[in-house]
């Protein structure tokens, strides 16, 4: 993770210095790349720079509150096309002498689009440079490059509107570059490099993912437990936590993660362990005196062995960083984890260790469930 922390870096730093980096999709076809810059940052050398090695087809990326604001409308009147991917405004340019197609005009629209100082009336209608909304989450809502922009421009300083045009493949001057390409093309021109992938598992890792909604008691079992419930700042997935005793008051706190089973927690199915698991986790704690049990609820669909199709499973990563930013709230810095818990587990208590949390591993202790 440092590694990927450092390409991050680098590129945050490179935009925040008004500089283009490559950006790649791992999960594009042909892992297409893109040149990305901050908006406010565009002047017409580094217009001709990118008209020169891209399809020249530049979008301006910004927010929804940004585009409201300078009045631009969507394309289509109509809903229609795909929710994975940015949607474009109406095209527009900088009002008065200068405005064009050169890089120099566009530089100025771009330019002039980025300031907080602009208004709607400030812009013609229909221009050379076509804005696209941008996810209001930014690649943890979308991971897109209009969205990735956009959180570089941000995380640099700067304001929040980004550039981006798709390379274009120096060996096949009809087609985009590929991965191998696009990053020969950053190391003969000193560019930072960096994928969407990496920047969303930056952003997961830097920033809090969960919000406390709401806090009680609940008697269960022998005892009295304190209950807090957590909201996920960007899919609304709402999860609970169950505190027996006082967490971190005596070293290592057992740990159990459950993801919400209705079958096995409500009914008792006997076609899973999910309901017995979490009794038996619940009992050990109150005997013990201590733990913490974080029951995951993703956003979505009801879950339930059985129930759920594959698409609604919990990504290990996502759920991981979910588990690592309640246990940070909740000022619990170690944990103990018991030697049979299974990859799911091995995932998110990587993940728990690289948000500095501790991990004591034991014969007896509480795995991941559901």
């Amino acid at each position: 993770m440092k590694t990927i922390d450092g390409r991050v870096r680098r590129a945050i730093a490179a935009v925040a210095a008004g500089r283009p980096v490559v950006l790649t999709d791992d999960s594009a076809p042909g892992n297409d790349a893109h040149l990305v810059f901050a908006a406010d940052a565009a002047t017409p050398e580094l217009l001709a720079f990118t008209i020169r090695h891209t399809s020249g087809f530049i979008r301006a990326a910004l927010p929804p509150a940004e585009c409201e604001r300078l009045d631009l409308p969507p394309m289509l009147q109509r809903a229609g096309g795909r929710a994975d991917t940015a949607a474009p405004r109406v095209a527009v340019g900088r009002s008065g002498p200068g405005a064009g197609s050169a890089a120099s005009g566009r530089a100025r629209t771009i330019a002039a689009r980025a300031s907080e100082g602009s208004g709607a009336d400030d812009f013609s209608r229909p221009g050379h440079v076509i804005p696209v909304e941008s996810h209001d989450d930014g690649v943890l809502g979308r991971p897109g490059a209009a969205e990735a922009a956009v959180d570089l421009s941000r995380l640099g300083g700067r304001r929040p509107a980004g550039v981006l045009c798709e390379i274009v493949s120096r060996d096949d001057p009809t087609g985009m570059a590929t991965g191998a390409e696009s990053v020969q093309f950053a190391v003969e021109h000193g560019l930072a490099v960096v994928s969407i992938g990496e920047l969303a598992s930056y952003r997961r890792r830097t920033e809090p993912q969960v919000v406390r909604l709401a806090q009680t008691t609940m008697p269960a079992g022998r005892g009295v437990h304190r209950v807090i419930g957590y909201r996920d700042i960007h899919d609304g997935g709402e999860h609970l936590v169950v505190i027996v005793g006082t967490a971190g008051a005596r070293g290592p706190v057992p740990l159990h993660v459950h993801v919400e089973c209705i079958c096995g927690d409500v009914f008792g199915s006997s076609a899973c362990a999910c309901g017995g698991e979490l009794d038996r986790a619940l009992a050990s704690m109150t005997a013990g005196g201590c733990g913490v049990i974080v029951y995951l609820r993703p956003s979505g669909s009801l879950r339930g062995c059985g129930l759920s199709v594959a698409r609604d499973a919990p990504s290990p990563d996502l759920a991981s960083q979910t588990v690592a930013w309640i246990l940070r709230d909740l000022g619990v810095y170690s944990v103990r984890l018991s030697d049979d818990t299974p990859g799911f587990g091995l995932v998110m208590f990587g993940a728990i260790r690289e948000h500095g949390l501790q991990v004591q591993e034991q014969t007896s202790g509480w795995r991941v469930a559901g």
